[in-house]
């Protein structure tokens, strides 16, 4: 069995949702499968809105991240210019989500795409759709790498 191609660029470490450098972030990881972008997360209590569920603010910021990611598998990658989403149920904390993204439709200029969150039984708890402008990839080539921290300051 081969290993899921992470799709997580390295150019972008201190990305809050998906930066790996990023001791504040979310730390998602988005792999490819087949032609659409999956993930998972699970919800900690500090991102906490009403009593016992996670913040519906965070789950928008999950939605906007899948949506660029939708483009990662067909070699685009773009920066959202509008994203729609609508909580479908109430989501647990503590318990792993199922994360979803796949192109709707390619212009000249971007993408549209679709994300849904599924609760761990599949049942769909938020979906969103928007659209993705394209990065000029030369954008991606002049990203200001990350200094190592070698002074240990």
């Amino acid at each position: 069995m081969t290993e899921p191609t992470l799709l997580n660029p390295p150019e972008f470490p201190d990305c809050f949702v998906c930066g790996h450098a990023n001791p504040e972030g979310l730390g998602l990881r988005v792999y490819r499968d087949g032609d659409e972008a999956v993930s998972s997360y699970t919800p900690r209590s500090v991102y906490q809105g009403y009593p016992d569920r996670f913040h519906g603010g965070l789950v928008a910021l999950l939605v906007d991240e899948m949506l660029v990611y939708a483009g990662a598998p067909h070699g685009i990658w773009g920066m959202t210019a509008r994203v729609c989403y609508r909580l479908r149920r109430p989501i647990p904390l503590d318990q792993e989500l199922s994360l979803r993204g796949w192109l709707t439709k390619r212009t000249a200029g971007g993408f549209r795409a679709a994300v849904e969150v599924r609760l761990p039984d599949g049942t769909l708890a938020a979906e969103g759709e928007g659209t993705c402008v394209v990065r000029d990839p030369a954008t991606l080539a002049r990203a200001t790498p990350r200094p190592s921290d070698e002074t240990g300051s």
